[in-house]
């Protein structure tokens, strides 16, 4: 009787301890790092180097840019000129500094430098990256990658180096108007950056009814508005400051409605982003702001919802679930542990009886 209790017992005990021991994932093979043509058997590793840092885009939110710079080494025993290859992403294009020229035969790719660098010396090139995407796009995030180049086209393998475009964040719009005297109005607006990060610019769009005309401040002729209104860029605004200014229009022809929305409207999370304004001649009670109408079909583009997401970033591939499950067998662990306790249970019954 002890027997059969103990082996039972035992079993159980091995079944938890494999089911503990037992993965749930499947495990992914260790990828096989390529190893650059340079520094195969028989050929000397490369000695010019190039390392990269993290660039932000930032500023003109159609189109930010930031600054990338490259550290090139020369890691050799004498003077030698130092290249490096400079590859983007889509979306992304080169547009300022490090003596670059077009790769041959390969999109999106540079090749820059070439200062003689003594032995173990380093230059640093400063270059500027822009967003070349069509439309807005926040939250996302790029690579790109940088490989030293001597003067006879031996190159170091390539390092990779991210870019981040800017992240979505709040902006809350207020504003009022002063009535219409001999033509003209004024609008007070207060524009607060309610995130927790500086942003490096934004635009303010004024829809203009015939009769109704911005004089200041000056208007941006970027096409954007498509004839309709204003588009009034402003610079630079920290994370829980506020701009203040004020927006003059011409106005003629009785009560006029002017809306006014913040741009590019994807970037906002928030709902407080457009206010309506009506311009009335006389009295103080005519700049009374309105709730804002929602966007008819003939609304430019850049005043779509500002509910819109931003392009996510791809997410990566779950690997698949394999085999039977930890919870399955730890269930089968627990239903064996509970029978051979039942039967030392009613053994010792039986011995007293």
């Amino acid at each position: 009787m002890n027997r059969p209790l103990r082996s039972g017992i035992v079993g159980a005990a091995v079944l938890v301890l494999s089911a503990l021991a037992t993965p749930t994932v499947a495990g992914a093979a260790p990828a096989t790092p390529t190893v650059s043509p340079s520094t195969t058997a028989g050929n000397a590793a490369p000695t010019i180097l190039a390392r990269a840092d993290i660039v932000f885009l930032g500023g003109d939110p159609w189109h930010p840019s930031g600054p990338l710079e490259v550290k090139v080494v020369n890691e050799g025993g004498a003077a030698a000129k130092g290249f490096f290859v400079l590859r983007l992403p889509q979306d992304a294009d080169l547009t300022a500094g490090g003596d670059c020229r077009a790769g041959d035969g390969a999109p999106r790719t540079w090749v820059c430098g070439g200062a003689e660098l003594p032995a173990g010396g380093d230059r640093t090139y400063r270059l500027t990256v822009t967003s070349s995407a069509a439309q807005p796009v926040f939250g996302v995030t790029g690579w790109g990658s940088v490989a030293g180049q001597d003067a006879t086209g031996r190159a170091d393998r390539p390092t990779e180096f991210r870019i981040n475009w800017p992240d979505r964040t709040t902006l809350r719009l207020r504003a009022t108007a002063g009535p219409v005297v001999d033509g003209a109005a004024t609008m007070r607006l207060r524009v607060t950056n309610t995130g927790t990060f500086d942003i490096g610019g934004y635009s303010l769009n004024v829809a203009t009814p015939d009769g109704v005309r911005v004089t200041a401040p000056g208007c941006s002729d970027s096409g954007r508005m498509n004839g309709v209104g204003c588009e009034i860029l402003r610079e630079r605004l920290a994370g829980g400051a506020t701009d203040s200014f004020d927006v003059r229009v011409a106005a003629t022809g009785g009560t006029k409605s002017v809306r006014l929305w913040l741009a590019p409207t994807n970037r906002y999370t928030n709902a407080d982003t457009s206010v309506t304004l009506r311009l009335t001649g006389g009295g103080a009670g005519g700049g009374a702001a309105t709730t804002a109408p929602p966007a008819d079909p003939t609304t430019p583009a850049t005043t779509a919802a500002t509910t819109a997401p931003a392009t996510p970033a791809p997410k990566a591939t779950e690997l698949p679930r394999t085999g039977t499950t930890t919870i399955v067998y730890g269930l089968i662990g627990v239903s064996l542990l509970t029978l051979g306790g039942g039967l030392l249970l009613l053994r010792r019954r039986l011995q007293r009886g």
